[in-house]
């Protein structure tokens, strides 16, 4: 089998794990890193024998390589995976792909134009459990789906903003809990929904910090047949929480994190469920115009596939690439599935911001623009 050169470009805690499980995978030839923190950069090739640079520029034009996994801040991906897909190598970057549709789409343009592969790290979308919920989602086991609701809310305080000067602006972040905490599982409800958005409301605040950017939102959604789904997300609450529910005619799909008592404390544990309504309950809807109320049979089935560590939900991710780069084909999420998330984040804050319904899909100069004035604005702009 052929090795494909591999490299990261950012070292910090992803960019470690990134060449960590490349490190280990026979589809890879981890050669080299990136960073404009000298130590950082250093420390990882010590670690792995590879050879450092602070200019990942300089690393594109010295090394032959096939794939890059960017691991650097969000706003900056749009502009470092192009450099790299102009010199034909192929990139995988972190979550979320980038900061505005607009970059998402120059991005998926350059690798059209270059003939190379873009892949987006949505590991959640590897893990065995939410892998099966989604196929029986797809199966129609739920019926046709016409509600869905997604909860994420965490807690970060402000020495997790003070942490790296770019967090918590909206030049250097572009947006608060959903464009960087929330996104995961923003990917993940529109994964299990399965239909396109059409329409966003949305409310949000900075209540509880002192950054430019949203740590309350809370938007309404409306789908492709009339599919109707709310989102909630903090970065106020403790303790962790996040619900998924995906609901149709015939059943209920439900992803619950939630903390439990253990010894030592509270620990997250994850448990997923699918509900099947017996009959489905449009058929009992019509069933009978005599009033009166006719009961609904309900079974409920753990979905108990093993879940999977954090590495090895990587490893899910980069053995895939490697086979979309050696197969020719698209990686499971490429760039147009990425960008998904991007689209309705930047629509929530676009309808928060102006207190407006917004139609999608979205106009990339319109979000652009109130970047651009939020950027200048250097606040929140709810207060």
């Amino acid at each position: 089998m052929k090795k494909l050169k591999y490299a990261v470009i950012g070292a910090g805690i992803i960019g470690c794990q990134h060449a960590g499980v490349a490190a280990k995978l026979e589809e890879y030839e981890l050669v080299a890193v990136a960073d404009i923190v000298e130590e950082k950069a250093k420390s990882l090739a010590e670690e792995f024998n590879i050879r450092a640079y602070t200019n990942y520029i300089e690393m594109l034009e010295k090394e032959e390589l096939d794939v890059v996994s960017i691991c650097t801040p969000h706003p900056t991906h749009a502009e470092v995976a192009i450099e790299a897909m102009k010199r034909g190598v192929n990139v995988l970057t972190e979550k979320p792909m980038a900061a505005t549709v607009n970059q998402c789409q120059a991005m998926i343009k350059e690798s059209r134009k270059r003939g190379v592969k873009l892949g987006v790290v949505f590991q959640y979308r590897f893990e065995p459990r939410y892998r099966k919920a989604r196929a029986l989602i797809s199966a129609g086991e739920l019926g046709d789906v016409y509600r869905g609701l997604l909860r994420y809310v965490t807690y970060r305080d402000m020495a997790y903003f003070a942490s790296a000067a770019w967090r918590g602006k909206w030049h250097t972040e572009g947006g608060g809990v959903l464009i960087n905490q929330a996104v995961h599982f923003v990917d993940l409800f529109l994964w299990m929904v399965g239909k396109r958005a059409t329409e966003v409301f949305a409310f949000a605040g900075t209540l509880g910090h002192e950054i430019e950017v949203e740590d309350l939102v809370s938007s309404a959604v409306l789908f492709e047949g009339g599919c109707q789904g709310v989102i909630q997300c903090s970065t106020l609450d403790y303790p962790d929480m996040i619900n998924i529910e995906v609901r149709g005619d015939r059943g209920m799909l439900l992803v619950e994190t939630s903390p439990k008592n253990v010894e030592g404390g509270l620990r997250n544990e994850t448990r997923v469920y699918l509900y099947r309504n017996s009959p489905p309950i449009r058929r009992v809807i019509f069933s009978s115009l005599k009033p009166g109320y006719r009961r609904l049979g309900c079974e409920i089935e753990e979905i108990t596939e093993e879940p999977s560590s954090t590495r090895s939900s990587h490893e899910a991710v980069l053995r895939d690439f490697a086979k979309a780069v050696l197969e020719d084909r698209e990686p499971e999420v490429p760039g147009e599935e990425g960008m998904k998330s991007v689209e309705l984040v930047n629509a929530i804050i676009l309808s928060a911001a102006e207190h407006t319904t917004v139609k999608l899909p979205l106009e990339p100069a319109r979000y652009d623009a109130l970047l651009s004035k939020l950027t200048n604005l250097r606040s929140p702009p709810w207060d």
